[in-house]
């Protein structure tokens, strides 16, 4: 008989091995394709008390400052613990040793163990049995944190193998860690250098306006016009780029918004009764792209928008659809002109701004003009986005 409850007991324990093998295995390939930190600690609290049959797993996250370990997040707790409530970060701390030692802490019976005291938070919840391990990545860099399961049952007991598997899930968050602190520095690094551009890009504009204004031609204070206003739509991309939600995306619509709004401030469009509006597609609104396509839709509306204030008559209306056709993004600029005269070629135009037009879209544009109504139209199709 005893024999018999051996067997059932190994092919238990092997089979509650084999599960966490797997768990550990398949949380590996969730940590590589992640992109959102937050969701894998998430799911490493997750696969920790399905890995171990707690009632309770969390992650803690290391408050330097404070010397304290945030529940970062978890499963099991009340409303109110996760994201709140901290733990002491030193060494009477059983999470607190774990951190400051790097050892695993295996505390089978709090309530008669006199190395460390239990967290107000753990005896409201009834535990009785934890599990710690460390969070680190890199060899010698800064921990994270430390990764807990929690237990009520108190007949069970936690082993040699159980801190194997949950310092097998620690050592794959500590590389997520790794990885998600050499994007943050890189993501402020990069902030910071495209907020000097802009900045750099703003000044040049400021001292061609005021070259502009100072100059008695009037064919040259209008270049230093349009140079000025080519230099604001760049600015304005690098603005973008580190203002915006998704770092290193422009949201196109909210860019074209503003760049309307800023030439028809510097042009005096408003003034002079010629409206500019802006019309977006359904999924105009919330489209993104890259920097490079970005200043070179901006580039393309500016110069549009500028030749229809020049030559073109009434409202102006700048009309965006973010997938054409088969991804390309087609920009479509319409005043109430009648446009350039029979068989104007752009490519051949001896503007500087057509020539622009035709380098940056290869061909790539169309006009179109009618006499009742009276309406010009260009449209400019710009090719789907580089991956």
């Amino acid at each position: 008989m005893n024999l018999d409850s051996d067997f059932h007991a190994e092919r238990a324990t092997l089979r509650s091995r084999l599960r966490q093998q797997r768990l550990v295995a398949g949380f590996g390939a969730e940590a590589f394709r992640a992109r959102d930190f937050g969701e894998l600690l998430r799911r490493a609290a997750e696969i920790t008390a399905e890995g171990l049959g707690t009632d309770f797993a969390k992650v803690l996250e290391y408050i330097p400052r404070e010397e304290a370990l945030l529940i970062r997040t978890g499963v099991g707790w009340r409303d109110g613990v996760v994201g709140v409530v901290k733990l002491g970060a030193d060494t009477a701390s059983p999470a607190g040793y774990a951190l400051k030692t790097g050892e695993p802490v295996i505390t089978n019976h709090l309530a008669g163990e006199a190395r460390f005291r239990t967290p107000a938070v753990m005896a409201e919840h009834g535990v009785r049995r934890a599990i710690n391990v460390i969070i680190q990545g890199e060899e010698g860099g800064p921990a994270f944190g430390v990764l807990e399961a929690d237990s009520r049952d108190p007949k069970g007991s936690f082993s040699a193998d159980d801190v194997a598997f949950l310092q097998a899930v620690a050592n794959i968050l500590g590389l997520a860690f790794d990885r998600e602190r050499d994007r943050t520095t890189r993501d402020l690094l990069m902030r910071e250098v495209h907020h000097r551009v802009k900045n750099s890009l703003q000044l040049a504009q400021t001292v061609l306006n005021l070259q502009a204004r100072a100059s008695e031609a009037e064919a040259a204070r209008g270049q230093l016009e349009e140079a000025a206003r080519r230099i604001m739509t760049i600015a304005a991309v690098h603005e973008r780029l580190y203002t915006g939600r998704h770092f290193g995306r422009v949201n196109i619509a909210g860019y074209l918004g503003q760049l309307t709004d800023d030439i028809s401030t510097s042009s005096g469009a408003a003034s002079a009764g010629r409206a500019i509006g802006l019309d977006l597609v359904p999924g105009g609104e919330t489209a993104e792209c890259d920097a490079d396509r970005a200043t070179t839709l901006g580039l393309v509306a500016t110069e549009l928008v500028t030749n229809a204030l020049k030559y073109g008559e009434g409202r102006i209306v700048v009309r965006f659809d973010p997938g054409a056709e088969a991804g390309h993004m087609r920009l479509v600029v319409e005043d109430e002109g009648a446009g350039p005269p029979p068989g104007f070629d752009p490519a051949l135009s001896r503007g500087l701004g057509m020539r622009l037009l035709v380098a940056m879209l290869r061909g790539a544009l169309t006009i179109e003009c009618s006499a009742a109504p009276t309406r010009c139209r260009f449209i400019a199709d710009l090719p789907p986005e580089a991956h």
